[in-house]
């Protein structure tokens, strides 16, 4: 599995940005709370949160303690969560998270505690936080499908509220498109030497730099055997498909839904290579239909452009009805959260723990790769 900056599913996870660190003003204990957080004075922190919790202004009691755990300076974006990381003390790092600081603040920089952990190798706060990050994210993408499940079944088939349409109260992370107009006729266009596929926005949703990454997923996926039988979500420019037909797969199933990529694969003579099979569609149409063949894979790779964590776990719930048991192998192009690496670790955590309740055992590998700028 691997990572790549691309418009699909990024998880924002409600991140809580830097605008909002001035806003309320400080409580009289934030400056003592810095201090005693950057020192690890665990007694000391305890101490300024039961001041804040017996504070009777008009925040209101038990909010002041929350705040004085959360509240980021001013001028650097910095909390007691972040600066406790920062050197590593964990017990006063599982005493702000108990007192409500957020695992995913960002500070001026960008940076949240996680990346403050990982910059200075105190790996016992970075797996707390991983923890506390996987259970939140779990949560709150556990509660917006449950919210998506019970309006989908309240109204008549097709029918959705405004709102719903709108995604309004949800979530980047958890909508259901980045960009709903991506399966429009006219809205993608390949380069003069196909190596490049972009949108009407100018987002790449396919790089020529991604060919070693396709390469290695591929040989991941045959185990570099002769005759498996594969499946690929998303041609885009046919790079891994192109990896596949090198091991001579004895059935080759690739989904496309892009009129303009469909049309490239028919130009291209894909319809025609032996073995292949296209479904040109929606996954979300066309899986349904493989596994209602009974049809089964030895290698299966998802790689869509405009789609969220939750499509990727919708996925995972139809993928496992057509992967070969024990021995299918499944992989994906992994840019859940590609600008913060430690939003990355989190979401490919909830996917690791996704795919482990499904039956998959998951391992993580990384490529290096060169990008000419």
């Amino acid at each position: 599995m691997s990572m790549k900056r691309k418009a699909d599913g990024d998880v924002a996870m409600e991140v809580f940005q830097d605008e909002q660190c001035s806003s309320p003003p400080l409580t009289k204990h934030h400056t003592q709370m810095m201090e005693a957080s950057s020192s690890g004075n665990t007694a000391h922190v305890l101490s300024l949160l039961q001041l804040a919790a017996s504070d009777d202004s008009s925040v209101g009691i038990g909010n002041q303690k929350h705040l004085l755990a959360a509240q980021q300076d001013p001028e650097t974006g910095l909390s007691p969560l972040m600066v406790a990381a920062q050197n590593g003390h964990v017990d006063v790092c599982r005493i702000l998270l108990d007192a409500g600081a957020p695992w995913n603040a960002l500070d001026r920089y960008g940076k949240c505690a996680g990346n403050w952990a990982q910059e200075n190798e105190h790996w016992e706060v970075v797996n707390l936080l991983v923890e506390e990050g996987t259970k939140a994210e779990l949560i709150l993408g556990a509660s917006i499908r449950l919210a998506r499940d019970q309006e989908a079944s309240s109204k008549p088939a097709g029918i959705l509220s405004k709102e719903s349409e709108s995604n309004r109260n949800v979530p980047v992370a958890h909508a259901p498109c980045t960009k709903p107009d991506y399966l429009e006729h006219d809205n993608v266009r390949y380069n003069a030497a196909n190596t490049l596929l972009l949108d009407n926005d100018n987002d790449a949703v396919m790089m020529e730099w991604e060919r070693p990454l396709m390469m290695a997923h591929a040989q991941i996926l045959t185990s570099e055997m002769k005759g498996k039988r594969v499946m690929n979500i998303g041609f885009g420019l046919g790079i891994i498909d192109t990896a596949l037909q090198g091991y001579e797969p004895s059935l080759h199933v690739i989904c496309e839904a892009h009129p303009t990529v469909y049309k490239k694969m028919i130009e291209d003579g894909w319809d025609k290579k032996k073995n292949v099979r296209i479904c040109f569609g929606r996954w979300q149409d066309e899986l349904p239909k493989l596994v209602e063949e009974g049809l089964e894979f030895d290698g299966i790779f998802y790689d869509t452009y405009g789609e969220h964590f939750t499509d990727l776990e919708d996925f995972h719930e139809l993928m496992v009805k057509v992967l070969n048991k024990p021995d299918g192998v499944y992989s994906f192009f992994n840019g859940l959260a590609p600008d913060n690496l430690f939003f990355h670790g989190v979401a490919a955590n909830c996917v690791k723990i996704q795919l482990s309740h499904l039956g998959l055992d998951t391992e993580f590998a990384q490529c290096e790769i060169q990008i000419d700028e």
